[in-house]
């Protein structure tokens, strides 16, 4: 919900988590998702795949969409177009979610404006 501090709220009813957290605070959003036992799909840098923290986690499977291209992104600098050329590969990192362990799909770019919240 909006306004909430993902970290400490819950809502009453909830089915599903996308989200595309800060790439900082990765681990400390995989714990607070393994510990919902419910189906997400969050967008991380490919290279999170390794590490010892969320070796626990995806010891025991990690479901992966990926894609043929890099993804681009918007920033605040570029709300009415994408930047391209991003230096990092990611993809949805999932759980209890895809018909499969691994997907990789063709991107489709949406060149499209945003919207900036305030």
């Amino acid at each position: 919900m909006e306004g909430q501090d993902f970290f400490e709220f819950e809502p009453n009813e909830w089915d599903i988590i996308v989200s595309n957290p800060p790439f900082s605070v990765k681990d400390k959003v995989l714990e607070r998702l393994y510990s919902f036992n419910k189906p997400f799909a969050i967008l991380l840098p490919l290279n999170a795949l390794q590490g010892k923290t969320r070796y626990e986690y995806f010891k025991d499977g990690i479901q992966i969409l990926s894609f043929d291209a890099r993804v681009c992104y918007h920033n605040e600098e570029h709300m009415d177009t994408v930047v391209k050329g991003s230096p990092f590969a990611t993809a949805f990192f999932c759980r209890d979610l895809l018909p499969k362990d691994l997907i990789i799909e063709k991107l489709i770019t949406y060149d499209r404006p945003l919207m900036k919240c305030a």
